[in-house]
């Protein structure tokens, strides 16, 4: 019987190490992806700013309208955009929202334009902004929030807050 126990407590000694091992290498592995993690790419958020808009048809009730939009990115690697859903308010007052039309991609340290779709109600907008038309409008200030989709891994998804004068 002493033998049987002394054998009872070398065996488990052997099995437990190799449960051990890959448990350590897997750690490890953890360890140094989320260390490079850490110092790994650093991403600035592109500016975008408003360059222009269009009507492009709408009704007393409903517009659409597409503003031109200039994004800067000042990262070193291109910057695949997926899709843009915004909100786009003019001198405080909510103008609208929508999408980007397509996808596209900023080039590394460089710009591009491109256009997104707005769905307005001006209507409602124009009454609520007579008094700053009458005076030439001037000035006006916008601000578009959102988010931006990317097609980046470390990186998919990120939101935005622009301001800006016409």
């Amino acid at each position: 019987m002493a033998g049987r126990s002394m054998l009872a407590l070398e065996s488990p000694v052997r099995p437990h190490l190799t449960v051990r091992t890959p448990t350590a290498i897997l750690l490890l592995a953890v360890g140094l992806w989320l260390s490079g993690c850490a110092v790994g790419p650093h991403f600035e958020k592109p500016q975008l700013k408003v360059s222009g808009a269009d009507l492009i048809d709408g009704n007393f009730n409903e517009q659409h309208i597409r503003v031109k939009v200039h994004a800067h990115n000042p990262n070193g690697i291109d910057l695949p955009i997926r899709a843009i859903n915004y909100q786009l308010e003019l001198a405080g007052e909510p103008l609208g929202h929508g999408q980007t039309d397509a996808a596209f991609i900023v080039p590394a340290k460089g710009d591009t334009d491109f256009s997104m779709t707005v769905t307005t109600h001006l209507g409602t907008v124009f009454l609520k902004l007579m008094p700053r038309l009458k005076d030439g409008g001037r000035g006006l200030d916008y601000r578009v929030t959102g988010t931006v989709r990317t097609r980046l891994a470390f990186f998919p998804e990120f939101a935005f807050d622009e301001r800006g004068q016409f």
